[in-house]
């Protein structure tokens, strides 16, 4: 014996591209096929001869025993009685039910087993029986080729008896062992199966290659074990008297073990495993055991990484990951490798694989490393042979004799030691010796102190190098005071420059330099407030106008508050604020003082006691025709005021005019604010003198003062004295509702404030705004058509109205009112309290009235309210409540008084008290309702008064031959639809209908729907005028009689008409009753004959005709024939004779036939001389001959197709030639002139179009002339037509009438020009509109000039009235801030302005085209000029300004 394997040669291509990106797997398959050698049972019935059984069979001539001899395998020919156990596998040949296996007779316990070569994937097992399904039976299977078996699942009928202790499900796990009783029922008796699945489908598999489930899927023998037959009661199997145990044993049809090569996902085909026969290779559908594997896998099952790929583990491949084995990169010096988990962790899961026997001096998991006093050279790569060289270390520093790192070839050095070759000491350090354990010694100094640069001490001595502002002896630690950062900056020992105001005092950390800061002050040097606090601006402490008390006169008794509105000395003035106007003030707005008047401040919040400026800022009022802003003004007290923390002090503050004063000037001034801003001088230890220098110098004081921006020098001081005299930084304060977050800005403490809302904190409404909340302010909105004012209530937002007018924004009338802005009182006749806003339509009328002025009375009253005559009910015939009315209103007539009803649809009378026709209902009854259509179906003339009871309503008079209560539907004799007034009479025929249905003188009765007649016996139809099948004589007088036809008819039985049986094919007779000839004559079957007896029958009819044919030739008995002619009259009577004969055969015999056919040829023969014969007939003897009709027919019709064709041919000769060119040309000139035609019928349509038109204008200017009945006004209006001149025309616009020659006339006209080409119009002394409006451009121009020299002159006299405001006011030092007042004094309208203004009037002037349009328009630029001009000159007054002389009384508070 030998074995052979032969390769399976797979494309490597395609495996490769189904295998590349995921897992692949070989096709399922049966494991069976090809394993029958290896397919074993333990009981085999004829094993070892003949052995009889039985079966179970109810039926008497049915064979119930057999024999069974399996001692030969099956032969279908020869050893059909062998039932082998390889019987069981699947052949899907015709003998398939023809073979089985069977156990022997009454033996219960039985097992099958296959054992396979290798480990597979098993998926399913099915059992089908040819005999009962067993009564109990387990599945087994084996991982270790039998050595040890686990039950897959139990099958019984009843588990509890057969398999106790077992579980009978379900199944709570994929390998949960549990007993099935689906399988082992009696029925059905054969055929049954048996179904097992490797993995219970109720289950989500996450992952197949857990190892539970690969337990369970994969196997290397399976065995079936039947342990108890199904015997139908016959349990005594013993008894031999009946022998029941040869009616019961294991018979299967089939056994299927579904499976697959297992190849953990690395291989989609198999090849035979080595060692099997090879036999077994060439069987189709053998599922081979040895996987071809991909992935660098191998393995019968692909069970590990080939050779040289351990570089990662081994895994079963995924669904997304195929888990490729990776090659071993050992850089070319080893070939062989192998996986260590330990290294595998340690490369955090990117590379296992460790290299064997690594040469060329290399070692490591890669070789990757040279071997010790080795290391890689870096001029060669890795993978070179010679890539390790020697190490290259001093020996003096190093360690190990000169041990060096085997990849940088940096040397192992001593502790203190350094360099690649460890040669020099490290930094810090000295004194290289080999003597030294450590190589070198610690240089002795602090480097925070020392210059580190190249040593921080000397190599050889040790002597330190101290840097500057350090003491000789660096390693004492040493820094000067107000200095820090020894040697932590790049200059060392830096000042630690703290602030003067944010920290407690001018030392710092010496390690940090971080300075102790005041509270909420951060940052190094204490300069920046914390989040959520500010550093206060110099003008913190303001005091708005608004909130201080009133002074009037002379007095100091403050009044309670200042009004809003005119008339008294003090008055608030609110500020609107816009995107596009600079804000120049602070607060709500300003106080309007007039001269004399003044305002108390209430002083309580100061922080420190120190000495204090205080500051004015104002604004001049100037005149109504100033329409422009600005920019407000600041007075300083001459002389600082000391004022003390914690106490209250009142400011009263006076307002008067100079004496010298500018009389137009205005008597008020708008006073914005007081502010006391702290004299930093007074601020002990503050600052140095040069802080106070530059304070001073950048003029940081005015600038607060004023509100400028300030220099960042300016920032820093004015932070510095905030956190001084505040104690560190201050609170923001931001209101929650009013601010977008808690945080304001650094300097000043602004808070970023919602929409609308103001102050500091944003803690208040903007000026003309209300409702302060989460969402800010809304606009007040005030309408100013109904408002007296533009403020409205800061709370609900509530504007002040006029008297009669309302709501929130006094946008509408108050109730009783309409038409806003004009608001009127409400006009109802006084019957209305309330109108409709818009249209003064009144609302609610009382009393019954109704209409936009309650002027009318409602429907069901009468009366007149605009009279006072007030509306009184109708009764019609009874008032509206009573449910007895029955009008829309009633109307009473003003001669007779007497009432008149407007009846509803349905009533009449003058009470309307009565029922029109065609209405009905009970009038007259208490409560009763009104009159209702009587409902009649459109079935009765409205029109009759008794076409339906007025009372009940039944319908009387029906029409359109309906009848019934409400005529719905037809009369009897009519059907269709009544309500659709479509009843039709009926037609049924009466000699088909039922007599009794169809009475005389009237129509029959049909159904009144569908119009069906009631039908006589055998009568069919719609109107029964047809008989039914089977039935004929419809006009008969007894109506559709039966056909009594056989059975041999067709459908219909007979003609309907005549009774004429219709026999059908096969069958006839005048009854239908025999059968015709070519078919059986066995009735009514008549089946066909065989086609032979087809061909026969038309032999024999043609014999027929043949025989018919020839008497005709033949000469009556007893005429005399010429001589000669005996013999061929003999012959002839002899052929009929023959043909008389074969016409009455009935036979089939085939020498009948050949008769016929020698016939048919003499025949032939016979009739080719007939002519001949003919001739020699006698001609007086009658015979009939057909042929020369026939004959002269055929000529006629030859002659007149003969005709036909040359009058064809003539005609088609006659025919002239078409040139297609031609045709074409022809066709276009017709459709171009059928456009011109359709273009002119547009046009005609049109001009009747434009006729009509003008027509209708002619009658319509007839009508207009018509209807002026003074000549007068025709004659006045020619007068004006002719009266018009172009003359005129060119005098109102270039100066002169026009009339002469354009070189004589001085001031032009329309057609002149001038030598350049251009019009000339106009002159000096002309006074048109085109002269006029060119004079006004010059006088633009003038003004523009006279308005720069004012302007410069201005700027001049500012220095000089700055002089005296000084004098006044101000201090000698503060002459430089106020000289920047006055020089940021702004015009509303500066040159470029005005030249904007002149350029727009030359752009009119260039189109100029209407004189009268383009006269008021330059009418409107002059006296825009003359406005500029008058705004020019009160800023020339107002540039004298109010001067204000300030008398400042303090008052301290009692407390």
């Amino acid at each position: 014996n030998f074995s052979f394997s032969v390769p399976v040669l797979v494309p490597g291509a395609l495996l490769q591209e189904d295998c590349d990106v995921n897992s692949c797997h070989p096709q399922l398959g049966d494991l069976m096929v090809g394993r029958a050698a290896q397919l074993s049972a333990s009981s085999t019935c004829g094993r070892n001869g003949p052995q009889n059984y039985c079966i179970l069979g109810y039926l008497e001539d049915e064979q119930k025993c057999f024999k069974c001899d399996s001692r030969q395998p099956y032969n279908l020919y020869n050893n059909q009685n062998s039932h082998q156990i390889e019987n069981v596998i699947t052949t899907f040949g015709p003998e398939r039910k023809m073979k089985w296996w069977q156990s022997e007779n009454g033996v219960h316990q039985v097992s099958i087993r296959l054992d396979l070569e290798t480990l597979f994937q098993f998926s399913h097992l099915v059992l089908t029986f040819k005999s009962f399904r067993p009564a109990a039976m387990l599945v087994e299977r084996s991982k270790d080729y039998g050595y040890s078996w686990k039950v897959f699942r139990y099958f019984a009928e009843d588990c509890a008896s057969h398999f106790p202790g077992v579980s009978q499900g379900p199944a709570d796990s994929t390998d949960d062992v549990v007993c099935d009783s689906r399988y082992s029922a009696s029925e059905p008796s054969t055929d049954g199966e048996v179904v097992l699945k490797a993995l219970d489908p109720s289950f989500d598999i996450e992952n197949p290659y857990a190892p539970h489930i690969q337990e369970q899927i994969t196997l290397t023998n399976l065995r079936v074990n039947f342990t108890h037959l199904f015997t139908l009661g016959d349990t005594l199997l013993g008894r031999k008297k009946r022998n029941p145990q040869e009616k019961y044993y294991y018979a299967l049809y089939e056994m299927v073990v579904r499976g697959s090569c297992f190849c953990n996902g690395h291989a989609s085909m198999c090849m035979p495993v080595d060692g099997t026969r090879g036999d077994v290779l060439n069987e189709p559908g053998v599922i081979h055991g040895r996987c071809v594997c991909q992935h660098n896998t191998v393995g019968t099952n692909c069970e590990r990484c080939q050779d040289f790929y351990n570089d990662v583990p081994w895994r079963p491949a995924g669904q997304s990951d195929p888990h490729v084995c990776r090659r071993c990169n050992c850089h070319g010096h080893s070939e062989t490798c192998h996986f260590d988990i330990d290294q595998y962790q340690a490369s955090g899961g990117v590379s296992g694989g460790v290299c064997d026997g690594c040469r060329h001096d290399r070692m490591g998991p890669q070789c990757e490393r040279c071997r010790p006093y080795l290391y890689q050279d870096p001029q060669l790569s890795m993978e070179d042979p010679r890539g390790c060289i020697s190490c290259d270390c001093d020996l003096t520093g190093s360690l190990d004799n000169g041990l060096c790192d085997p990849v940088s070839g940096r040397c192992v050095c001593k502790e203190n030691v350094a360099g690649d070759r460890c040669d020099r000491c490290k930094f810090g350090f000295y004194g290289f010796s080999q003597e030294d354990p450590t190589g070198c010694q610690r240089c002795r100094c602090n480097f925070l102190g020392s210059v580190l640069i190249p040593y921080p001490c000397d190599q050889v001595t040790g002597q330190c190098c101290c840097s500057d502002g350090v003491a000789s002896f660096c390693h004492i630690y040493f820094d000067l005071p107000g200095y820090w950062g020894l040697g932590n900056t790049v200059h060392t020992c830096s000042p630690c420059n703290c602030d003067h105001g944010g920290a407690y005092s001018s030392t710092c950390s010496s390690l940090d330099g971080q300075c102790q800061c005041l509270p909420n002050m951060v940052g190094r040097s204490c300069g920046d407030p914390a989040p959520g606090h500010f550093l206060a601006a110099l003008d913190y402490y303001l005091y708005e106008a608004e909130n201080a008390a009133p002074l009037e006169g002379k007095s100091s008794s403050p009044l309670r508050s200042i009004p809003l509105d005119p008339g008294s000395a003090l008055q608030i003035v609110p500020r609107e604020r816009t995107p596009d106007v600079p804000i120049t003030w602070t607060g709500p707005g300003f106080v309007r003082v007039l001269d004399g008047a003044g305002l108390r401040f209430t002083v309580d919040n100061l922080p420190a006691s120190l000495d204090y400026h205080l500051v004015i800022r104002y604004e001049p009022e100037v005149r109504a025709t100033i329409h422009c802003s600005i920019i407000g003004w600041v007075a300083i007290l001459d002389t600082p005021v000391c004022l003390n923390a914690g106490r209250r002090y009142y400011v009263d503050i006076t307002f008067r005019k100079q004496p010298n004063s500018n009389p137009q000037s205005s008597s008020h001034t708008l006073v914005d604010s007081m502010g006391l801003i702290p004299k930093m001088e007074s601020v002990q230890d503050f600052c140095s003198q040069s802080e106070l220098d530059s304070f001073r110098r950048f003029r940081c004081f005015e600038l607060a003062a004023e509100q400028e921006t300030l220099p960042d020098v300016c920032y820093g001081l004015i932070g510095s004295l905030s956190a001084r005299i505040h104690n560190g930084a201050m609170l923001c304060r931001c209101n929650i509702q009013g601010s977008h977050g808690p945080y304001c800005s650094k300097f000043g403490g602004l808070c970023e404030c919602k929409a609308n809302v103001v102050g500091r904190c944003c803690d208040s409404c903007a000026p003309l705004n209300f409702g302060f909340g989460p969402n800010g302010c809304a606009p007040c909105e005030c309408d100013r058509r109904g408002a007296v004012a533009e403020l409205c209530d800061q709370v609900r937002g509530q504007c002040p109205c006029r008297m009669e007018v309302g709501g929130r924004r006094c946008d509408r009338c108050l109730s009783g009112y309409y038409g806003f802005p004009l608001c009127r009182p409400c006009k109802c006749n006084g019957l209305a309290e309330l109108c409709d806003q818009d249209t003064g339509a009144c609302l609610d009328c009382r009393e019954h009235s109704t209409g936009n002025n309650c002027e009318s009375c409602v429907e069901g009253y009468f009366g007149d309210p605009v009279s006072r005559e007030p509306c009184k009910p109708c009764l019609c015939p009874d008032t509206q409540s009573s449910g007895r009315f029955f009008a829309s209103t009633c109307n009473k007539d003003p001669e007779s008084g007497s009432l008149t009803c407007d009846c509803l649809a349905g009533h009449t009378g003058l009470r309307c008290d009565a029922c029109s026709a065609g209405f009905y209902g009970g009038l007259t009854a208490p409560g009763g309702g009104g009159c209702e259509e009587c409902l009649c179906n459109n079935n009765i003339d409205p029109a009759d008064s008794d076409a339906c009871d007025s009372v009940t309503g039944e319908c009387l008079r029906c029409l359109h031959n309906t009848q019934g209560p409400r005529c719905q539907s037809c009369k009897p004799g009519y059907y269709g639809d009544a309500l659709a007034q479509d009843c039709k009479e009926c037609s049924c025929d009466r000699q088909g209908t039922d007599v009794t249905q169809c009475p005389l003188g009237s129509p029959c009765f049909c159904d009144p729907l569908t119009g069906q007649c009631p039908c006589r016996a055998g009568a069919v139809g719609t109107l029964c005028d047809e008989c039914a099948t089977g039935f004929w004589n419809i006009q008969g007088e007894s109506g559709c009689q039966p056909c009594k036809c056989d059975p041999g008819t067709d459908r219909p039985a007979c003609n309907p008409l005549t009774g004429e049986c219709l026999c059908r094919v096969g069958v006839m007779g005048i009854f239908c009753d025999e059968c015709a000839p070519g078919y059986d004559q066995v009735f009514p079957a008549c089946l066909p004959c065989h086609p032979c007896a087809v061909l026969w029958a038309d032999n024999v009819t043609d014999v027929h005709r043949a025989a018919q044919r020839m008497r005709t030739f033949i000469p009556p008995h007893g005429e005399q024939l010429e001589p000669g002619h005996s013999r061929q009259l003999q012959r002839m009577l002899e052929m009929h004779s023959k043909l008389d004969y074969l016409g009455n055969l009935t036979g089939r015999s085939l020498p009948l036939v050949k008769d016929v056919e020698k016939l048919n040829l003499g025949a032939v023969h016979i009739f080719l001389p007939h002519r001949k014969l003919k001739d020699s007939i006698d001609p007086n003897a009658i015979i009939v001959d057909s042929s020369s009709l026939l004959n002269t027919e055929i000529d006629n019709i030859h002659h007149e197709f003969k005709m036909l064709l040359d009058n064809l041919r003539n005609k088609i000769s006659e025919a002239p030639t078409l040139d297609l060119k031609e045709m074409q040309e022809a066709l276009e000139k017709i459709r171009k002139q059928h456009a011109d035609f359709m273009a002119d019928e547009k046009k005609v349509k049109e001009a009747e179009r434009a006729l009509e038109n003008s027509m209708d204008t002619r009658q319509e200017i007839k009508d207009h002339l018509s209807s002026c009945s003074i000549l007068g006004d025709m004659e006045g209006l020619e007068k004006k037509v002719k009266a018009l001149s172009v003359a005129k025309l060119n005098k109102n616009i270039c100066g002169g009438p026009g009339d002469e020659e354009c070189s004589k006339s001085e001031c032009g006209g329309a057609l002149c020009r001038d030598f350049l080409g251009q019009r000339e119009c106009g002159g000096p002394t002309c006074k048109g509109s085109f002269p006029v409006s060119h004079n006004a451009t010059k006088t633009a121009e003038q003004v523009e000039n006279d308005l720069i020299d004012l302007l410069q002159k201005l700027k001049d006299s500012k220095i000089k009235a700055c002089s005296q405001i000084l004098i006044s006011m101000v201090a000698p030092e503060d002459i430089e801030n106020l000289v920047k007042v006055v020089l940021a004094i702004q015009l509303p309208g500066s040159p470029d302005d005005i030249r904007s203004m002149i350029q727009n009037i030359r752009g009119v002037l260039t189109n100029f085209i209407d004189f009268k349009e383009d006269l008021k328009k330059l009418k409107d630029q002059a006296k825009t000029a003359q406005d500029l001009l008058e705004k020019a000159q009160a800023i020339r007054l107002a540039s004298t300004m109010f001067f204000i002389c300030v008398t400042v009384t303090l008052y301290k508070h009692a407390g």
